[in-house]
């Protein structure tokens, strides 16, 4: 019987013949694309060089309207290659400028997106730095990736103190937590104000990082508002907040308040005695404002369900017939909007999509951050994380990234 050899016929080495057969082709395509991109860009450059000029590589025309001083040599990255030695020609008089550098970016979006987020993770220039260098693809100095962020803080100022023109008939206020090392850890509030119009469109129109959610803190977020052009709203909806109700009726005396249905509906769930009576009781109190057509059809659903359930569950019935007149405003606007403007859920589906999008970031570095954050965000969601390259200015001339 011949005894087996692992030694001579392992598995294992095959394998890693394959993976360096393989890894080798792929290297060896890769180098080929990235001569290949070098040359097209490199005969690009002589071919717009001569033309402004007007005359080639030691040609005498008429229309020649410089002449060269030699070259400058430059590194150019693209998505996936980075391509090295690129020669820049030079002119005595004229400033030459080459459009080959506004269709191909020099530093890809996909990698200044990383470069930003990378900077919101590591929470300095340096670890931001090391991270996207690790890729092995980018290599850029600590002033760029800070003109970069500085780009950011800008447009995110620019955001913030943005005019209010459209008209928006509904706003929606909430908060949501999040933690922030200035000195040391804590937990920070960020109130936001969502607008809707009457075709249902849905914008973010600001908010404000703060200690709590009290009545001066969503004061100052109202002010901003009404200092940006906010017109007066037929109605704001809210959970039962004291610091949002509060601010409201000293900013908004006239303006209806909707309590949020839901959050209503809810506080019956949190203070039952008997689980049992869950599935029927919070469909009791749902109909209140399912089935109901008028106000008036809405007042008499709820005395019904006030004399069923009160010996039954008195401190939820209580609880529930506290402020339930609030719960009603949404009846005094046009009916297509009833659904959309009875809870808050427009904005709470708006802040759990914010907090999954902030979910990789443990804490955040001071408030800067956090805005920031929050910026990015918002421009990932309208595909803006990156302006597009013809609203691009070259980084280079100590000039930065606007949209």
């Amino acid at each position: 019987m011949k005894q087996l050899s692992f030694n001579e016929n392992s598995t294992t080495e095959w394998k890693n013949v394959q993976h360096f057969y393989h890894d080798m082709f792929w290297d060896e395509i890769h180098a080929k694309v990235s001569r290949d991109i070098k040359k097209m860009l490199q005969d690009q450059i002589y071919e717009e060089f001569d033309m402004q000029i007007g005359a080639k590589r030691y040609e005498r025309t008429d229309t020649r309207q410089d002449k060269r001083i030699g070259y400058r040599p430059r590194t150019y990255e693209v998505l996936g290659h980075h391509i090295t030695g690129l020669k820049i020609p030079r002119a005595r008089k004229l400033d030459i400028r080459f459009t080959v550098f506004d269709m191909w970016e020099r530093v890809q979006s996909k990698v200044l997106n990383a470069m930003v987020t990378a900077y919101l993770l590591g929470k300095s220039s340096t670890t931001a730095q090391d991270i996207i260098e690790s890729f092995g693809q980018s290599r850029f100095s600590r002033s760029y990736l800070q003109r970069l962020v500085k780009n950011f803080e800008i447009r995110l100022k620019r955001y913030q103190e943005r005019k209010i023109n459209k008209n928006y008939p509904y706003v929606f206020i909430d908060g949501m937590a999040v933690k922030v090392r200035d000195i040391y850890l804590k937990e920070k509030i960020v109130i936001f104000a969502l607008g809707m119009d009457k075709k249902h469109k849905i914008d973010l129109l600001g908010w404000v990082v703060t200690d709590s959610e009290d009545e001066a803190s969503v004061r100052s977020l109202l002010i901003d508002l009404k200092n940006r052009g906010l017109e007066v709203p037929d109605m704001f909806t809210s959970d039962g907040s004291g610091g949002i109700r509060a601010a409201l009726k000293l900013e908004y005396s006239h303006t209806p308040w909707q309590l949020c249905t839901f959050h209503k509906i809810k506080n019956i769930n949190d203070h039952l005695t008997d689980m049992d009576n869950r599935k029927h009781i919070l469909r009791e109190a749902g109909d209140i404002y399912q089935l109901s057509e008028t106000k008036t059809d809405a007042i008499k659903r709820f005395k019904t369900f006030k004399k069923d359930w009160y010996d039954k569950e008195p401190e939820a019935v209580r609880l529930f017939s506290r402020g339930f007149e609030h719960t009603l405003s949404y009846f005094d606007q046009p009916k297509d909007m009833w659904v959309s403007i009875r809870t808050n859920n427009i904005a709470e589906q708006f802040i759990g999509k914010l907090r999954s999008w902030l979910s990789k970031f443990n804490y955040f570095q001071g408030k800067t951050n956090l805005e920031l954050a929050i910026y990015t965000y918002l421009c990932y969601k309208n595909r803006e994380l990156v302006p597009e390259v013809k609203n691009r200015i070259n980084l280079q001339k100590n000039t930065l990234l606007v949209a």
